[in-house]
Formats: structure tokens, sequence, C-alpha cells
């Protein structure tokens, strides 16, 4: 994958070509654009389903920053003209400016008042403008009501608060479905620069893509007439009855790459509000990949569709660094992990297999407490880097599990990653010591984490999946394994 481009996958990336076949960044822009338009259009049926408890909605928000005050009105309405949307996808209504919370309660009021042609479920609705207030002095500024509920929104979760006694029958049956609010909005280099920010601001500024507007389409450039045929045929697949889509094993341990970024180096920007667009990289990649899946009316998610979309999140990063003017070499190696972290042609690596030893002989004296936590912008574990820098040294960055080195052509020259078998976050609270740390490839790391693979108490390593004993655990002679860890984590998983 190119470090600076994006991938244009499918019948979205094709129309997105064909909407700018001169210009590859315009293309980039009118791609993000369309697939914030494309998962508001199919919110109502098609749903999201990882390993996490649940479904998610398939909802991905994008802003874009420009040098006017609605910077997003050229590319929004151009993509919407284009695709024809109140003619191709009926499911998809409002289009309301909006930046309070009585505007969002009204957008999606009008929304439901006029259920789809296609489907029985409620429509969605899309937002476009900012959702920032000018003040008369000028500022820009955000409701808290709003911020509320538009997060709500992302999450698929419920709103509306609406009063009961004066509502019919069919209007309180609609209450219990949550709203779909899809955005695609515009923000000002100004408005940019003086968006609202506080503690706790960081769960908005997260759940929406910022990209920096490095071209608008073209005066005088010809408008589709509507989408291409392949988004048709996908569009009366998806909204015609409820679709889940769910991510292949494959890739599940792309995915998986992705989400360990949310607890690198991104999070620790000089820049706060900014780091705060890096919280949930890996929802915004599930989210984007499930878009290209339906586009494709597939209903599994596979690798492809992963990299495409990890592309677009890429981008976004990126631009936030841009936009603030902020040094980009913090970035560059949780996402140069990222990128290498996938499955590789690299042969074993033999490893001596240190002689093992009595788990139950561990020290017991020493406390375990949960990982503290030092609050900032978002809540940060604050693990001990000398532990993870002692496990990768004791195994020369060679899996524990499959006896893999994933060779790098410059510093650090191999990489691994520290896996810790009682997980640290809540409600597990693993301690960040060594006797709870693995030294694992990216793959295993993700099969493990997901419980694809477990350990037995004589620290075998099992196939969760067939109960195959793929055979023992490399420990070095001086690396103790608390054997309580190892039953916490194959309780998670198993029932022994």
């Amino acid at each position: 994958m190119s470090a600076d481009r994006v991938i244009l996958h499918g019948p979205i990336g094709d129309f997105a070509r064909q909407l700018s076949p001169f210009d590859d960044l315009s293309a980039e822009e009118m791609y993000a654009a369309t697939v914030s338009v494309w998962s508001t259009a199919i919110a109502p049926t098609v749903r999201v389903r990882s390993y996490l408890p649940g479904t998610r909605p398939t909802l991905v928000w994008t802003a874009f920053v420009g040098d006017s005050w609605n910077p997003s009105e050229g590319m929004a309405q151009s993509v919407v003209r284009a695709l024809r949307v109140r003619d191709s996808f009926t499911s998809l209504a409002g289009r309301h400016p909006v930046n309070s919370v009585a505007h969002l309660f009204s957008a999606v009021e009008s929304a439901r008042r006029y259920p789809s042609l296609h489907t029985s479920a409620p429509r969605s609705t899309l937002l476009e403008s900012s959702p920032f207030r000018r003040t008369p002095a000028g500022k820009q500024r955000l409701q808290s009501e709003l911020n509320h509920a538009l997060r709500q929104a992302w999450d698929g979760s419920n709103f509306l608060r609406a009063d009961v006694k004066k509502r019919t029958p069919a209007q309180r049956e609609l209450d219990h479905i949550p709203p779909m609010v899809g955005v695609l909005w515009g923000i000002s280099d100004v408005g940019w620069k003086q968006r609202p920010y506080a503690p706790g601001d960081d769960a908005f500024y997260s759940r929406f893509l910022p990209f920096k507007l490095r071209g608008l389409p073209r005066n005088g450039r010809s408008v589709h007439t509507g989408p291409t045929p392949e988004l048709v045929d996908a569009y009366a697949w998806a909204i015609g009855g409820p679709r889940e889509v769910k991510l292949s094993r494959a890739a599940a341990e792309k995915w998986g790459e992705v989400r360990a970024l949310e607890d690198s180096t991104l999070l620790d920007s000089p820049a706060p509000r900014d780091a705060a667009f890096t919280i949930r990289v890996g929802e915004h990649t599930l989210r984007v990949a499930a878009a290209l899946a339906a586009a494709e009316m597939s209903p599994v998610i596979e690798p492809n569709m992963i990299e495409a979309a990890w592309s677009l999140v890429w981008r976004s990063i990126r631009d936030v660094a841009d936009l603030a003017q902020a040094d980009n070499a913090p970035l560059e190696d949780p996402l140069a992990e990222a990128s290498v972290a996938v499955p590789t042609d690299a042969g074993p690596v033999a490893v001596r297999v240190e002689p093992s030893w009595n788990a139950e002989s561990a020290d017991q004296d020493c406390p375990d407490t949960p990982v503290q936590r030092r609050t900032a912008v978002v809540q940060a574990q604050d693990r001990d880097s000398r532990v993870k820098r002692q496990v990768k040294a004791w195994y020369n960055n060679t899996c524990q599990f499959c006896r893999t080195m994933i060779e790098l052509p410059t510093p650090p020259f191999a990489y691994s990653e520290a896996a810790h078998i009682q997980a640290l976050g809540a409600p597990h609270n693993g301690p960040d010591r060594i006797e709870n740390v693995l030294c694992l490839c990216p793959n295993c790391h993700v099969r493990f984490d997901m419980g694809a693979r477990l350990l037995t108490d004589e620290l075998r390593i099992i196939d969760a999946a067939t109960g195959n004993d793929l055979g023992p655990l490399t420990v070095h002679a001086q690396h103790r394994i608390r054997l309580e860890y190892i039953r916490q984590h194959r309780s998670r998983w198993a029932d022994t």
C-alpha cells in the first residue's frame, strides 16, 4: 500500500474515478464523500459485526476542511447530484444543515414521516454543512446537547426524547428504532482552528474522519445522471432486507493490526484535540470496509477491503497532522507497523526452546494491580516500555507461538508485538509486568487476543477452533509466566 494514496476500491472507487478522471487527489475526496453518502443510504438495513458484542451501523462520517465558510458545498453537491440521491437512494432523506439539537430532531422526524419505497425501515438522514454555529464574535461553537446527540447517533443509539403521551402508536413504535444519521460536513480552515474543545470533546471528534480539501470539482465538468449499474444493483441488494456483514478470518487478522494503533503513540500527540481523531481508527476502518463490502453485494469483508478502508483512514490521520501543522514523524513508526503487520512470506526462524519451568513456582509476593491511568484528553494505559523491550529482547523479536520473525529493511530491522495474557483494559485489569507478557507476531497476537489460541497450564498452545495441540510455547529460561494469568485468559474463551 502506498503511504500517501488511497486505494479506490470496487464500484465506489470506479464511480469516484469517473467523477474526477484527471485529478487523483480530487478522486480520493470524491471517493471519501461517496463512501459517506453510500454508508448512510444503506444504514437502515445493513449492519456490521466483529468479534465485539452486537453489531455496528455502517455509518462513515466525513468532514472536509477547506478555505471557505462552507468548503463541502461543492464536494457534497457534486456527489449528491452525480448519484441522483433522491431518485436512486430512496432510503436517504434530509440533507439538512444542522448546528443545533432542535435541527437534528427536526431532520430525523422529517425522514421518519416518509418511509422508503423499498423498505419498511425508517429512512436515514444525511447532514451537511458544519455542526459548529458562528457566534456574533465570529467564533465557532458546538452545543453540548448536539454533541451528545451526535455521539449517540454515530454509535447507533437512540437519542430521541419524545413526549410519549403525544405520540401515535405508529410513532411510538418508531421511537424504539435508533435513527440512522450520516454526516458529510464542511469546516473552514478558520473554523478548524477555532473549533471548540474541552475535556470530553474527544469523544465527539473521534467519530468523524477529517480530510484536507486538496481539490474541488471543476466548473463545467459533466455530472453523471446516476450511480453506476453496479451501485444500483448493490443498493437493491442492501436495502432489500436486513443484512449483516462480517469479517472473514483473514480480514479479522488484518483489522486487528489496525486496532492495535489505538493503543499506540498516535495518542501521545502534543495537540490533544488532534490526537482525539485517532481514538477510533479501528472502528472507522471496519465501517468503511463494511460499506465497501455492501457495494459488492458481499456479506463478508475480505482482507483487500480492510486494506482499502485503512488507506482511507490513513489519509485522514495524515491530513489531521497536516492541518495541525504538526510534525509527522511521530506518526511514521505506528503507521509503518500497521503496514508491515500483515501475513508475510518469511519462513519460520529456528529458535532454541529453553527448558520450561514450573508456572506454580512464580513469585507470588509481587502485588497485581491494574495499570495506572493518566487523564489527558483521552484515557491512555500507562505502560512500562521496559517490560516490552525486555521480553522482545529475550526472543529476538521472534514469535513464541509460531517462531516467525518479521524482518525489516530499516531500523529496528525486526518487528514483534508485546501481547498481554491478562488484558490490561477493564474489566480484566491485568498488570503490565514481564510475567503477563508474551512476544508474538501480529497474526498470533490477534489470534491470542480473540481466543483462537489458548495456553494450557503446561504452556502448550491449543487451537481453539479444532482443539489441536500445536506444541509447546517457546519460553526463555529467565521468562517466568504466571499461571493465574494463563488461567484468566483461558477462562474468557473456554470452560476450563
